[in-house]
Protein backbone atom coordinates (compact mmCIF):
# COMPACT_ATOMS: atom_id res chain seq x y z
CA UNK A 1 0.00 0.00 0.00
CA UNK A 2 1.50 3.28 -0.82
CA UNK A 3 1.78 6.16 1.76
CA UNK A 4 1.28 9.67 0.91
CA UNK A 5 4.40 11.80 1.46
CA UNK A 6 2.61 14.12 3.80
CA UNK A 7 2.17 10.91 6.84
CA UNK A 8 6.24 10.29 6.13
CA UNK A 9 7.23 10.72 9.93
CA UNK A 10 9.58 13.59 10.30
CA UNK A 11 12.78 13.87 13.01
CA UNK A 12 11.12 14.90 16.45
CA UNK A 13 6.99 13.71 15.05
CA UNK A 14 8.03 9.80 13.83
CA UNK A 15 6.14 7.22 15.74
CA UNK A 16 7.67 3.34 15.89
CA UNK A 17 6.59 2.34 12.26
CA UNK A 18 7.53 5.23 10.59
CA UNK A 19 4.31 7.24 9.92
CA UNK A 20 4.02 10.54 11.52
CA UNK A 21 2.86 10.59 15.05
CA UNK A 22 1.26 13.33 14.98
CA UNK A 23 -1.74 12.38 11.91
CA UNK A 24 -4.24 9.20 13.66
CA UNK A 25 -2.97 5.86 11.97
CA UNK A 26 -4.28 2.57 12.84
CA UNK A 27 -1.83 0.71 15.14
CA UNK A 28 -2.58 -2.34 12.93
CA UNK A 29 -2.40 -1.36 9.13
CA UNK A 30 -1.33 2.24 9.14
CA UNK A 31 -4.60 3.67 7.59
CA UNK A 32 -5.23 7.33 8.06
CA UNK A 33 -8.81 6.44 6.92
CA UNK A 34 -10.70 6.09 10.01
CA UNK A 35 -14.18 7.29 12.10
CA UNK A 36 -14.68 8.38 15.14
CA UNK A 37 -17.35 6.80 17.59
CA UNK A 38 -18.31 9.02 20.53
CA UNK A 39 -19.14 7.45 24.12
CA UNK A 40 -18.27 4.05 24.05
CA UNK A 41 -17.50 1.02 25.94
CA UNK A 42 -14.26 0.02 24.72
CA UNK A 43 -12.35 -3.40 25.22
CA UNK A 44 -8.32 -2.71 26.14
CA UNK A 45 -5.67 -4.73 25.10
CA UNK A 46 -5.30 -6.02 28.86
CA UNK A 47 -9.26 -7.32 28.52
CA UNK A 48 -10.39 -4.89 30.86
CA UNK A 49 -13.55 -2.58 29.42
CA UNK A 50 -13.93 1.25 29.91
CA UNK A 51 -15.84 3.68 28.72
CA UNK A 52 -14.15 6.13 26.54
CA UNK A 53 -15.15 9.37 25.16
CA UNK A 54 -13.79 8.83 21.53
CA UNK A 55 -13.12 5.54 19.77
CA UNK A 56 -11.58 5.07 16.64
CA UNK A 57 -12.35 1.95 13.67
CA UNK A 58 -10.23 1.74 10.87
CA UNK A 59 -12.37 1.73 7.55
CA UNK A 60 -9.24 -0.22 5.71
CA UNK A 61 -9.36 -3.12 7.78
CA UNK A 62 -12.49 -2.60 10.87
CA UNK A 63 -9.65 -2.42 14.10
CA UNK A 64 -11.63 -0.58 16.70
CA UNK A 65 -8.75 1.78 18.84
CA UNK A 66 -8.27 4.48 21.26
CA UNK A 67 -5.17 7.25 21.26
CA UNK A 68 -3.80 5.55 24.19
CA UNK A 69 -3.39 2.21 22.07
CA UNK A 70 -1.38 3.85 19.39
CA UNK A 71 1.73 3.85 21.48
CA UNK A 72 1.64 0.11 21.11
CA UNK A 73 1.69 0.64 16.96
CA UNK A 74 2.41 -2.82 15.52
CA UNK A 75 1.77 -1.18 11.46
CA UNK A 76 3.79 -2.32 9.11
CA UNK A 77 7.18 0.10 8.63
CA UNK A 78 7.58 2.68 5.69
CA UNK A 79 10.78 5.17 5.47
CA UNK A 80 13.40 4.95 7.23
CA UNK A 81 11.97 2.29 10.09
CA UNK A 82 11.76 0.15 6.95
CA UNK A 83 15.35 0.74 5.55
CA UNK A 84 16.97 0.31 8.65
CA UNK A 85 14.66 -3.15 8.65
CA UNK A 86 15.66 -4.31 5.69
CA UNK A 87 19.22 -3.97 6.14
CA UNK A 88 18.83 -5.77 9.67
CA UNK A 89 17.12 -9.02 8.35
CA UNK A 90 19.47 -8.90 5.48
CA UNK A 91 22.30 -8.79 7.76
CA UNK A 92 21.13 -11.68 10.04
CA UNK A 93 19.91 -13.57 6.89
CA UNK A 94 24.01 -13.57 5.68
CA UNK A 95 25.20 -14.57 9.35
CA UNK A 96 22.62 -17.23 9.39
CA UNK A 97 23.59 -18.64 5.93
CA UNK A 98 20.44 -18.25 4.14
CA UNK A 99 20.39 -18.24 0.46
CA UNK A 100 20.58 -14.85 -0.98
CA UNK A 101 20.81 -13.76 -4.58
CA UNK A 102 23.66 -12.30 -5.97
CA UNK A 103 22.66 -8.43 -5.13
CA UNK A 104 21.34 -9.48 -1.96
CA UNK A 105 24.70 -11.53 -1.18
CA UNK A 106 26.49 -8.32 -2.49
CA UNK A 107 24.82 -6.00 -0.67
CA UNK A 108 25.56 -8.25 2.87
CA UNK A 109 28.88 -8.22 2.16
CA UNK A 110 28.67 -4.40 1.68
CA UNK A 111 27.15 -3.67 4.88
CA UNK A 112 29.02 -6.48 7.08
CA UNK A 113 32.88 -4.38 5.95
CA UNK A 114 31.44 -1.30 6.82
CA UNK A 115 30.15 -2.19 10.19
CA UNK A 116 33.48 -3.96 10.97
CA UNK A 117 35.27 -0.82 10.15
CA UNK A 118 32.92 0.70 12.73
CA UNK A 119 30.88 3.22 9.85
CA UNK A 120 28.45 5.47 10.75
CA UNK A 121 24.96 5.44 9.49
CA UNK A 122 25.68 7.71 7.02
CA UNK A 123 28.52 6.20 5.77
CA UNK A 124 26.43 2.73 5.04
CA UNK A 125 24.07 4.97 3.72
CA UNK A 126 26.73 6.34 1.20
CA UNK A 127 28.14 2.25 0.50
CA UNK A 128 24.92 1.18 -0.49
CA UNK A 129 24.53 3.78 -2.66
CA UNK A 130 27.66 3.11 -4.13
CA UNK A 131 27.68 2.03 -7.95
CA UNK A 132 27.08 -1.51 -9.27
CA UNK A 133 29.26 -3.18 -11.04
CA UNK A 134 27.90 -6.52 -13.16
CA UNK A 135 29.80 -8.97 -15.55
CA UNK A 136 28.16 -9.45 -19.05
CA UNK A 137 26.91 -12.78 -17.67
CA UNK A 138 25.20 -11.38 -14.87
CA UNK A 139 23.77 -8.54 -16.76
CA UNK A 140 22.47 -10.79 -19.72
CA UNK A 141 20.74 -12.81 -16.51
CA UNK A 142 18.96 -9.60 -15.94
CA UNK A 143 17.96 -8.40 -19.01
CA UNK A 144 16.46 -11.71 -19.43
CA UNK A 145 14.35 -11.27 -16.50
CA UNK A 146 13.09 -7.88 -17.48
CA UNK A 147 12.52 -9.49 -21.01
CA UNK A 148 10.46 -12.36 -19.27
CA UNK A 149 8.09 -9.17 -17.36
CA UNK A 150 7.97 -7.51 -20.61
CA UNK A 151 6.20 -10.60 -21.88
CA UNK A 152 4.11 -10.61 -18.93
CA UNK A 153 3.08 -7.10 -19.08
CA UNK A 154 2.19 -7.38 -22.58
CA UNK A 155 0.13 -10.57 -21.80
CA UNK A 156 -2.05 -8.87 -19.39
CA UNK A 157 -2.73 -6.31 -21.62
CA UNK A 158 -3.76 -7.91 -24.35
CA UNK A 159 -6.00 -9.95 -21.89
CA UNK A 160 -7.49 -6.60 -20.52
CA UNK A 161 -6.00 -6.79 -16.81
CA UNK A 162 -3.92 -3.86 -17.39
CA UNK A 163 -4.49 -0.37 -19.06
CA UNK A 164 -0.74 0.95 -19.73
CA UNK A 165 0.86 -0.72 -23.01
CA UNK A 166 4.60 -1.62 -22.13
CA UNK A 167 5.87 0.05 -25.86
CA UNK A 168 8.84 -1.51 -27.49
CA UNK A 169 11.09 -4.58 -25.66
CA UNK A 170 14.30 -2.77 -25.78
CA UNK A 171 12.94 0.62 -24.15
CA UNK A 172 11.33 -2.06 -21.53
CA UNK A 173 14.36 -3.14 -20.71
CA UNK A 174 16.42 -0.23 -20.11
CA UNK A 175 14.29 1.47 -18.22
CA UNK A 176 13.86 -2.08 -15.70
CA UNK A 177 17.80 -1.50 -15.84
CA UNK A 178 17.68 2.03 -14.73
CA UNK A 179 14.95 1.15 -11.95
CA UNK A 180 16.84 -1.75 -10.74
CA UNK A 181 20.31 -0.29 -10.74
CA UNK A 182 20.31 3.20 -10.98
CA UNK A 183 24.13 3.95 -10.66
CA UNK A 184 25.12 0.28 -13.17
CA UNK A 185 28.48 -0.11 -14.66
CA UNK A 186 29.78 -3.40 -16.61
CA UNK A 187 32.74 -4.96 -16.23
CA UNK A 188 35.26 -5.46 -18.41
CA UNK A 189 35.79 -8.65 -19.16
CA UNK A 190 39.87 -9.92 -18.72
CA UNK A 191 41.43 -11.54 -22.25
CA UNK A 192 42.81 -15.01 -21.31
Amino acid sequence: MRVPNYNLGVKGDECQCGRRATVVHCPVCGSTRRYARSNRMHKYLDGEERFVKVEYRCMTCGHLYVEEERALCEAPPIGSVLATQRVRALHESSQTGEYLNPVEAKAARSIANALRQGKTEDEVEQVAKAPVVLSAEELSKIRFQIRHAYHDHLLQYNTRKRTDHPGEVEAYIEKGLKNLYPNLQIAEEKAP
